[in-house]
């Protein structure tokens, strides 16, 4: 893990942040640079601040302003970012008009400046905060994990320990990466992926994940696997093009290994990759999850969905980074992922707004997920059919939504 540490405006560049960083991290593995905001137009800066960036590795740090830059540079990169007390709106505060920066500057901070939720932002708002005094309300609107702290605007009290367990839950949090986490009428169907031993796993493959797979840097890894839960198109419709993409775009070089979770899903899918999709053998290789010899899948999960696929559903439990994960996929019953649960277990399973027979029923399933969570069980919810509703119903719990790429 690489710190890019972003001071505030009148800030140095080993500001209180950079020297809690130093308490728990190497300091070679820290950015920290001086940063000329008088002078400098936030677009340059910006540009600036990107260059500094050399791998995929990189989490942003942010004091007030650099809070500001902070949030751009997560967006921009899909990483994490800590934020200390941002300054979300720098165009409106009276010490930034005033101090005689260039209205150019401030136009574009007004231009640039976010109204929409960065979900991989975790934020510290000081309840002494005089300089941004209603920062909390604009944060919780902004930033996926906003926590009320002791402090002023520059100082907040055991900022280390605070900065330190928020970048433990970012690393939690993103487990497991979402290319979409929607159901199946969604825009972007569910689907997941991680990367273990340099081998990138998906976990299904619709085709609106394909779509972004392709545009990843898939090249870097030694092999590439999807796991199937099952056939539904919403998690295997992009399965035959991605065989045959990574085939010709990799000019012969790698194959993808498809696992089904059973042998007669197997079956299905050759007859949907090979006589309809077309699919050539020596695109791909087709096994079942208990042929993989892979320290990170444990076993397929048998569960049910739909009558017309009876006994073809499956989730999986997955050994992650030395994580015990759990992945439902489609479900109309946790019962038989619960006792694969255990404290320190990840949880990632469908939710549904609207109640049916076949989809897990927020609204009933919520007493036990809140147990799961105080049991220790980090929970995430996927597969979601109404998110809006489905974030107001968890709000004020600790379940998530699953993290997306």
């Amino acid at each position: 893990m690489k710190i890019l540490n972003l001071h505030g405006f009148m800030g140095e560049a080993d500001n209180k942040n950079y020297k809690a960083l130093c308490g728990f991290m190497p300091a070679e593995d820290i950015i920290s640079p001086k940063i000329d905001y008088m002078n400098t137009s936030p677009e340059k800066l910006l540009g600036q601040l990107a260059d500094m960036v050399t791998g995929d590795d990189f989490i942003f740090v942010g004091q007030s302003l650099g809070g500001w830059y902070a949030d751009k540079l997560s967006r921009k990169f899909r990483r994490p970012c800590v934020l200390t007390n941002p300054c979300n709106y720098p165009h409106e505060l009276e010490l930034i008009k005033t101090s005689g920066i260039s209205a150019e500057f401030i136009e574009q901070y007004r231009q640039l400046s976010a109204h929409d939720e960065n979900e991989r932002a975790y934020t510290l708002c000081s309840d002494g905060d005089t300089i941004l005094p209603d920062n909390y309300a604009d944060c919780v609107k902004l930033f996926r994990t906003v926590k009320k702290v002791h402090g002023s605007h520059s100082t907040i009290e055991n900022v280390g320990e605070h900065i330190s367990e928020l970048l433990k839950e970012a690393d939690n949090d993103r487990l497991l990466l979402f290319l979409g986490r929607g159901s199946a009428f969604a825009d972007e169907h569910n689907s997941a992926f991680f990367v273990e031993d340099n081998e990138l796993v998906l976990i299904d493959c619709p085709a609106t994940s394909y779509q972004k797979v392709k545009k990843m840097n898939w090249e870097q890894y030694d092999n590439i696997y999807i796991l199937i839960t099952h056939t539904h198109g919403d998690h295997s419709g992009g399965v035959g093009t991605m065989l045959q993409y990574v085939w010709f775009a990799s000019y012969m070089k790698k194959k993808v290994t498809v696992a089904a979770p059973s042998a007669e899903v197997r079956e299905d899918l050759r007859l949907l990759l090979m006589r309809i999709e077309g699919c050539e053998d020596e695109w791909f290789d087709l096994v079942t999850a208990s042929e993989l010899d892979k320290k990170w899948l444990i076993s397929s999960v048998p569960t049910t969905h739909v009558q017309p696929l009876k006994e073809k559903c499956f989730g999986y439990q997955l050994n992650i980074h030395g994580n015990n994960v759990v992945y439902t996929g489609d479900t109309a019953t946790l019962a038989p992922f619960l006792p694969l649960l255990k404290s320190g277990s990840y949880l990632y399973s469908e939710s549904a707004y609207y109640k049916s027979e076949v989809h897990l029923y927020l609204p009933d399933m919520l007493p036990k997920f809140r147990e799961l969570a105080e049991n220790g069980v980090k929970v995430y919810l996927m597969h979601l059919d109404a998110e809006g509703e489905i974030k107001k119903i968890i709000t004020d719990t600790s379940l998530k939504l699953a993290m997306l790429y």
